[in-house]
């Protein structure tokens, strides 16, 4: 790492803030954060650890599927930490059915059906890839134009740049500009990537500087955030992987269409998850599926072998590469637990000692990409 990007690491974690929870169509409260605090209080530490496949079996009818339906009351509402967090978020008019939303949404168990579960607005060509562009909270013109520089065959790593770019969008426009330097926002990254007509002419620095932007929003996830569209914005790394579903279905398929035109899974032809290497009919798909389904398809994309060498793909590769070892999470719910404890720990709500279940589970970050 250069030395002028160890100077945006730093200058990230010692000047970004939290990011402000904004009132959203979903709800703006961080629901699991306050949920957990709840439960270390009662319980104390590893107690109060939230198992990630007990709580999927809690929320999703059939968690083995990626279509599966919510459960629309678990088990864990009966709780009575659960029962003290949605008390906690009363004052500010949250229901418990806002809360439950808003824990759906960020542990990656909804969906993106066109008009259903997201309004699709003009620029992406098809309702399918706009609803998942939309939920990814990317733009068209940066969708489009990531594509344009790395083409199909690596679409996964233009998933991790066009969410890296529409950070980078989102930053320059909410924070001023003179403080630009001090935040080490560098638009010119932005305006360089946009102009530029094929890979060989991206600057290395420019790839490192996206990489860095989407790392350090995989590692301080802030719940609560509202996107672009007005909704609540999903993590970045289901983010990611819903942009790659986007550009798979851009892409179109040689057979019949994984989802019929109403957004529900094709029995003869939508992957069914797991060993089916078929794709899945992403807008029917939970957000944990398509996560499961971008780790695939980015292997398989690896073991692609140019016919020359690509100097600018290589780049491109090298520093996805960074991201992708975050985004390769067997469950983001031991990742989101983790996030929560480490700030629970800065604010001292709880002790080290108290945090050190769900720090374990954080090892999952350090789980290699194959290349």
């Amino acid at each position: 790492m250069t030395k002028r990007m160890r100077f945006i690491v730093v200058a990230f974690v010692a000047l970004a803030g939290p990011a402000e929870v904004q009132a959203t169509r979903v709800t703006g409260a961080d629901v699991l954060a306050r949920w957990q605090r709840t439960r270390i209080a009662r319980l104390g530490g590893e107690q109060a650890s939230l198992a990630a496949q007990d709580i999927a079996r809690q929320m999703l009818s059939n968690p083995g599927s990626p279509y599966s339906d919510l459960i629309a009351q678990p088990e864990f509402t009966n709780d009575v930490d659960w029962v003290a967090t949605v008390d906690a978020f009363s004052a500010r008019g949250l229901t418990a059915a806002g809360a439950l939303a808003a824990l759906q949404w960020d542990l990656g168990m909804t969906r993106a059906r066109p008009r259903m579960d997201i309004k699709v607005k003009a620029g992406f060509r098809d309702d399918f890839v706009a609803a998942s562009a939309i939920k990814a909270d990317v733009d068209a013109d940066v969708f489009w134009h990531m594509l344009d520089l790395t083409g199909y065959r690596h679409s996964t790593k233009a998933a991790v740049y066009a969410v890296g770019m529409q950070i980078l969008r989102a930053q320059a426009i909410a924070v001023p500009s003179d403080e630009w330097i001090a935040k080490a926002i560098d638009p010119d990254v932005f305006t360089r990537v946009m102009r530029a007509q094929h890979m060989d002419q991206l600057r290395p620095y420019d790839l490192e500087y996206l990489s860095t932007l989407v790392q350090y929003r995989l590692i301080h996830w802030k719940a609560g955030a509202e996107s672009s569209s007005g909704h609540r914005s999903l993590p970045v790394v289901y983010r990611v992987a819903r942009t790659a579903a986007a550009y798979r279905d851009a892409q179109g398929y040689a057979g019949s269409s994984p989802c019929t035109r109403d957004g529900t899974p094709r029995a003869s032809s939508a992957g069914t998850g797991g060993d089916d290497d078929r794709p899945l009919c992403f807008a029917a798909a939970t957000d944990r599926a398509v996560h499961a389904w971008y780790l695939a398809e980015y292997t398989r994309q690896s073991t692609y072998v140019p016919e020359h060498h690509d100097d600018g793909l290589s780049r491109l590769a090298r520093f996805a590469g960074l991201v992708l070892t975050l985004v390769d999470l067997a469950g983001v719910l031991e990742f989101v637990e983790a996030t929560v404890a480490e700030s629970l720990v800065t604010s001292e709500a709880i002790g080290d000692a108290e945090a050190e279940a769900s720090f374990a589970r954080a090892d999952l970050l350090s789980c290699p990409i194959p290349e």
